[in-house]
């Protein structure tokens, strides 16, 4: 294997800037060989919110909460999704250079680094568990996690341990709540965490970081020795730095956007076009997932500029056949269906008359490949969110509507009825599930409905279960994500009222008549 020196040190507590400038001196120094084979840096953060490396801070955290109280934003060397990170959490920064030929993998590193983590904490006394892809559990609970970036010569791997847990900062910092947090419902999300201090395990951190050594020497077949000395002497004077907080949000009329959900995480994509429409000028991607290397998304990216559109697939298979590439549970085949329906959006736009910040709201699920238009021209069914309805409406928690003129729901129905479309409020997950199974026996072609798109990306297997194509339409106002409310509005019981977006819901029902005139 590798030379077996490896050394460990602690640098206490630092702000996230501070941190992040280590961590980059720390992984420079490990791709340039100057480190020794194994290097672990332990460490714990002022709060900070932590994105992952292919992460839009937009998407994943609240922005101005974070500005409002100070929480420094940085963005990680490594994959995956955004994290809170506070003193009561251990991190450590591991790398390991000089790797072999064979050690390739993104999931078996994950596996291999997150299983000693596993082993160091049941040295200390708690029945601790790897949980693929990249956690750490005791008793179904999430204690740790880890996160990586895999170079052609080297590794880093991230990872934290809750001692405590300040559950109130983290979700309000986080936008979407983890994926993992309910994928059967939405749970509390403080039982769904561990630390050492509710499982009733006190020791120093000292300990700690011994039997976390102790547990990666024996997979990674070296030894370490502690030194006080920060990090490798490598480029050490790259500056400390926040991170400019990034968005999507901005100039959207001049962009298409997408997102979708994947088996590795979401993929968000965004594209423009020049104006006749046949020439791809510019493309972004991010997202919360693992890949490798670094920049992997930016160099595709710009491998795809100012590309035609008639030579698109060519210049794409291109790409993944000219760059070595790590991914996870992600295939270029899902990237290129995520890029195409940021390219579907020019149609979409001219065929309902939408602005491109409308536009951008559709969400489309087309198990089969059905274009949006194609999916409103079969629809029969509208689905409704129970949350649209006032909330002095004695309707608001029954499927069903007086058209009594007094909220934009009333408007949807009477438009539904227009076209011959039932109505269905959904009044809570477990409804949506027998309504979408309903739709799905009695062989049901499309519908179209309206939902948050945090509700549509956390609940997508409820859409993909049934495998109806679906067109479906952001809502705003109050919304029970932002307001971390997801357990009220999973058991039907939010009290807010959300708002939809009634000049698209027109725009795309009218649509909805034509093209059925024309058949």
């Amino acid at each position: 294997m590798r030379a077996n020196a490896g050394i460990a040190t602690d640098t206490g507590l630092h702000a996230g800037p501070e941190n992040l400038r280590l961590d980059r001196v720390q992984w420079r120094a490990a791709q340039a060989a100057l480190a020794p084979a194994c290097y672990v840096r332990f460490h714990r953060y002022l709060p900070t919110a932590a994105l992952g490396a292919f992460e839009i801070a937009g998407h994943a955290l609240r922005v101005e909460f974070c500005r409002r109280h100070g929480i420094d934003i940085v963005r990680r060397v490594s994959g995956g999704g955004a994290v809170y990170l506070d003193p009561g959490q251990l991190c450590w920064t591991l790398t390991l250079s000089q790797l072999e030929a064979g050690d390739r993998s993104l999931a078996s590193w994950l596996a291999r680094l997150g299983e000693g983590v596993a082993l160091g904490l049941r040295a200390v006394g708690l029945d601790a568990v790897f949980a693929a892809p990249n956690d750490v559990e005791v008793s179904g609970r999430k204690i740790a996690s880890g996160f990586l970036a895999l170079s052609d010569t080297s590794l880093l791997y991230h990872g934290n341990l809750l001692r405590e847990i300040e559950i109130d900062s983290m979700m309000k910092v986080l936008r979407v709540p983890t994926e993992k947090l309910s994928p059967n419902g939405v749970r509390n999300a403080r039982g769904r965490f561990a630390t050492l201090s509710d499982s009733g395990v006190s020791v120093a951190d000292a300990v700690v970081q011994d039997h976390l050594l102790a547990a990666w020497s024996e997979q990674l077949e070296l030894k370490f020795s502690r030194t006080a000395k920060a990090t490798p002497d490598f480029e050490a004077d790259i500056a400390a730095e926040a991170m400019a907080p990034e968005s999507w949000d901005e100039d959207t009329d001049a962009w298409q956007q997408a997102f979708m959900k994947t088996p590795g995480g979401v993929l968000h994509v965004r594209v423009q076009l020049n104006p006749p429409g046949d020439v791809l000028e510019r493309v972004e991607f991010a997202g919360a997932l693992h890949l490798g290397p670094g920049n992997l998304l930016a160099m595709l990216a710009s491998w795809l500029a100012m590309t035609p559109h008639a030579g698109l697939d060519d210049r794409f298979e291109d790409f993944f056949r000219t760059h070595r590439c790590h991914m996870l549970a992600i295939t270029p085949a899902d990237i290129r269906r995520g890029l195409d329906l940021a390219l579907e959006r020019r149609a979409q736009r001219r065929q309902f008359s939408l602005s491109g910040e409308q536009v951008n709201s559709l969400m489309v699920y087309a198990p089969h490949g059905v274009a949006a238009e194609g999916i409103v021209r079969r629809a029969t069914v509208m689905l409704v969110p129970y949350c649209a309805k006032p909330t002095w409406c004695k309707w608001r928690h029954r499927d069903g509507c007086p058209e009594c003129g007094g909220c934009e729901v009333g408007e949807a129905y009477r438009l539904a009825r227009e076209h011959g479309m039932r109505v269905v409020t959904i009044t809570n997950f477990e409804h949506l599930q027998q309504t979408l199974a309903g739709l799905r026996d009695s062989g049901t072609g499309a519908y179209v409905g309206m939902c948050c798109r945090n509700f549509f990306l956390k609940r997508e297997f409820a859409f993909r279960e049934a495998g109806i194509p679906a067109l479906l339409m952001d809502i705003t106002g109050a919304n029970c994500y932002e307001l971390q409310q997801e357990d009220l509005a999973y058991a039907g019981r939010f009290q807010a009222q959300a708002h939809l977006d009634l000049d698209v819901l027109r725009r795309v029902m009218a649509r909805a008549s034509a093209a059925k005139r024309a058949d």
